[in-house]
């Protein structure tokens, strides 16, 4: 495991795990899932089509907000793919 320390508004230190992917957020309703990734202004939402697969639907990067994750957005993206994807199957929304 690589750890590293990371100076905390607080005046604390943080230890992170690098090896640990960021935790997205997953939301449902009727009419789609949306991921979020708390700390950041990203956000996608999915929706099923009429032959049962998952696409994107809308995406937000909201800019001028202070992002506590390293992460770009298209790393955001992969990582909300595949929560979704697991949310879908989990729903029964895809096989």
């Amino acid at each position: 495991m690589l750890l590293y320390l990371e100076q905390h508004e607080g005046g604390g230190l943080l230890i992170l795990d690098l090896f640990r992917k960021p935790k997205v957020t997953v939301e449902h309703s009727d009419a789609g899932i949306l991921v979020t990734l708390p700390g950041t202004g990203f956000s996608v939402i999915y929706v099923k089509t009429d032959d049962n697969k998952l696409i994107a639907s809308a995406f937000s990067r909201a800019r001028g907000l202070p992002e506590k994750h390293k992460v770009s957005f298209p790393q955001f993206l992969a990582l909300a793919w595949a929560a979704a994807n697991a949310k879908a199957r989990e729903l029964g929304w895809i096989a």
